[in-house]
């Protein structure tokens, strides 16, 4: 009898543990994660952890800037964290018992989702649902002073980063219709403080308002994620920074989407090549 109620304990916390890591909610903006049970991503492990629940793992997970989904074992209880996801590892993608793999790039419950399914068929039930929201750089949601830069054209006279903000349009003509830096290099950036871990999807780049041809027909993106790893840079699907293609003329707006969704607290944009002079109004997409 009490081999039996042993084992009725075990299958009802079993059962426990995977209803509760479908849900985690009120972490990083109602992230949640969908489970393929009785699967595992292999050989892709960067960290090991024992004895916590799954609900703490995806905690762990979303925490670290460099995972990007992770397995759990139900009985042993062991957290594996990957750093990489079954979406473009699909070879290693394997089924194991008593294993849920879950995939980092979560389904924020707020946005609107565009689904992205591997053309792989033996991951194509491994789904990644990701919003292409306005964060509110542009309507003034992010406030002002969340809002920053390496320099700006002769102090704040003339330029600041909050004049940066998509569609901006000057007060007159003293004021330049972009954000502008002092010096034209590659040492330049301007950054948005988010308040919030949020998952950042993409950027929209205009060029400088008015009579001057001034543009940055080449950027990067870095960003901060929400544990302490200082700036990192967005990368393409080799694994390499991302050089964004940027504009071609003033106002035309070109919208670049990152490769794999970031979880940020802070983000920087960081000009690379230009037109005349950096000149940049942008917004960041992602999930509200």
């Amino acid at each position: 009898m009490a081999v039996l109620s042993g084992l009725i304990f075990l299958l009802l916390k079993m059962f426990l543990e995977v209803s509760a890591s479908y849900s985690v909610s009120g972490l990083y903006r109602g992230v949640w994660y969908q489970p393929v049970e009785h699967h595992a991503l292999l050989g892709q492990s960067f960290m090991n952890i024992s004895g916590i629940s799954a609900v703490r793992c995806s905690v762990r997970c979303l925490s670290h800037h460099g995972c990007f989904s992770f397995n759990y074992d139900h009985i042993n209880q062991v957290c594996q964290m990957n750093n990489a996801s079954a979406e473009h590892v699909c070879d290693n993608f394997q089924g194991m018992l008593n294993v849920s793999y879950y995939d980092a790039t979560a389904k924020p419950t707020t946005c609107k989702v565009v689904s992205i399914i591997s053309g792989n068929e033996k991951c194509a039930h491994v789904k990644v649902s990701v919003g292409f929201e306005k964060l509110g750089v542009e309507d003034g949601s992010i406030p002002d002073e969340s809002l920053s830069a390496s320099s700006n054209w002769e102090g704040s006279d003339k330029s600041t980063a909050a004049g940066g903000r998509l569609n901006k349009t000057p007060p007159n003509n003293l004021i330049i219709g972009a954000w502008c830096p002092m010096v034209p290099d590659t040492n330049q950036w301007i950054q948005v403080d988010l308040g919030n871990p949020t998952y950042v999807t993409g950027v929209l780049t205009q060029g400088r308002n008015g009579v001057a041809a001034q543009w940055v027909t080449k950027y990067k993106v870095q960003f901060e994620p929400p544990s302490p790893a200082g700036l990192v840079d967005v990368n393409d699907q080799l694994g390499q920074t991302q050089i964004f293609n940027g504009n071609t003329d003033r106002d035309s707006i070109v919208e670049r989407r990152f490769f794999k969704p970031v979880l940020a607290v802070k983000v920087h944009i960081v000009p690379v090549e230009w037109s005349g002079f950096i000149a940049l109004r942008f917004e960041l997409l992602g999930c509200k």
